[in-house]
């Protein structure tokens, strides 16, 4: 085959090639073996320009030695070094006939590739953005030097060259982007299913807490109200109440460490274990020690959880209770007197094994309330990081103390919104006020 119609088959199979090949890497990998086998050279490259270190660096290397060809790959010399980088300035090709006396060869890739150029050719690879890069042939395997036909035709075949190249990386980068946007797809499809899970959670949890107010309707001496507000979908804080005949209220509140799902399983545990325990007459003290060592068994997230627990005496208004490291309650006098509740030095559950828990007991007075909250409350910040405060609720519980256990509540729950004026919500807020009446 004649040197012409070879030029002409290698123009067809880059054709060929352009249409078919859209991988960056296995196209330019094609083209500077075809152009040394056409231009029987002995080594072919395209060299392509880093603009943000301003160097030009050969991806792409065809050499008869292989080893030779191995080291160009990881050369990188400066752009306006050499005759690449004429060509690249100037975006005009270059036909070199004897590099060793033309003063703007560069010999530093000679001497780290061990490669002696000779002679060379050099065609610019120009797009609609500037010229990226060059394609390179040196050293004709028969000896002495390439022709100005050879030149025209690398230089033709560096145009078409240049737009595959740019439309490789066009491909790749949309395909990344596409790759990108599958994947945000996928993490957004998860983050629904999470979503979707997380509510059911939620509507699980707060199904488990009594919702039904008021919760006795037939029992005109008591007036008993709740609410829990998590800060995430599901929280760590819980109440309870429940009758352990007709005569006795046993009620609780509870915070767990932590947020979140964790804490929400570790809630639900904790409260599961210390209803069953309290419906068995178990006294405020021993069942918290018991809930206490049944915690302490099993507890590798090494969770703990503050409980106070009372029981209120509705013949006689006499209230037995434990607390296991929560905040002490509030006594709401029917005088208006708000004095908080005297403690028992407990300590919280599920850390140590037994720990042994204090109780003691007061006398409510017909028109006396008592009010529980969890420190959601109390630490509750604004924008300026400042706590709602002990002082702060103290004064809502004196201004609402005339009011129902609903309002109570609700008081304090919207003051503390309100003092928040649109901070975040760091913990759960948990509030249960029960007011005594006699029968």
């Amino acid at each position: 085959m004649t040197a012409d119609a070879a030029r002409l088959r290698l123009l067809y199979e880059l054709g060929c090639a352009f249409a078919a090949r859209i991988d960056l890497d296995e196209l330019s990998a094609f083209v500077v073996q075809k152009c040394r086998e056409v231009l029987d050279a002995e080594g072919a490259a395209i060299l392509l320009c880093d603009r943000e270190r301003n160097e030009l660096y050969f991806p792409y290397v065809a050499d008869v030695d292989a080893t030779a060809g191995a080291r160009v790959r990881n050369l990188r010399f400066p752009a306006d070094r050499g005759i690449a980088g004429v060509v690249l300035r100037d975006g005009q090709p270059l036909r070199i006939d004897d590099a060793a006396n033309d003063p703007r060869f560069y010999r530093g890739v000679d001497r780290e590739s061990g490669v002696t150029t000779r002679a060379l050719l050099c065609a610019p690879l120009r797009t609609h953005q500037g010229t990226i890069g060059v394609v390179q042939v040196l050293n004709p395997r028969s000896g002495g030097c390439f022709s100005d036909d050879q030149l025209s035709f690398l230089d033709a075949l560096a145009g078409s060259v240049a737009v595959a190249i740019e439309n490789a990386r066009m491909y790749a980068q949309l395909k990344e982007q596409f790759l990108a946007l599958q994947q945000a797809m996928h993490e957004h499809e998860q983050l629904l299913a999470i979503r979707r899970e997380l509510d059911i959670a939620r509507s699980i949890q707060q199904s488990i807490l009594p919702q039904t107010f008021p919760p006795f309707p037939e029992r005109t001496d008591l007036d008993v109200f709740a609410q829990m507000s998590p800060a995430r979908e599901v929280g760590g804080d819980f109440y309870d109440f429940f009758l352990l005949d007709p005569a006795q209220l046993g009620f609780v509140v509870g915070d767990v460490s932590g947020k979140g799902v964790p804490a929400a399983l570790f809630m639900a545990v904790s409260r599961t274990l210390l209803k069953s325990i309290a419906l068995a007459g178990a006294p405020p003290d021993e069942c918290l020690r018991r809930v206490n060592a049944l915690l302490c068994l099993d507890n590798s997230a090494e969770m703990f959880v503050s409980v106070f627990y009372g029981i209120l005496d509705t013949r006689s208004g006499e209230m037995a209770y434990s607390n296991g490291g929560h905040n002490p309650p509030y006594l709401l006098r029917r005088t208006g007197v708000v004095e908080v509740l005297e403690g028992t030095g407990g300590t919280v559950l599920g850390v140590l094994d037994n720990i042994r828990c204090a109780a003691r007991r007061v006398t409510l007075q017909p028109g006396d309330g008592v009010f529980l909250y969890s420190d959601g409350v109390t630490e509750a910040m604004d924008t300026n990081g400042q706590l709602f405060s002990d002082a702060r609720l103290r004064a809502v519980l004196q201004a609402r103390n005339a009011g129902s256990s609903e309002t109570l509540v609700q008081s304090v729950i919207a003051d503390v919104i309100r003092y928040a004026d649109g901070a975040p919500q760091s913990d759960d807020i948990t509030a249960l006020a029960i007011r005594y009446r006699a029968a």
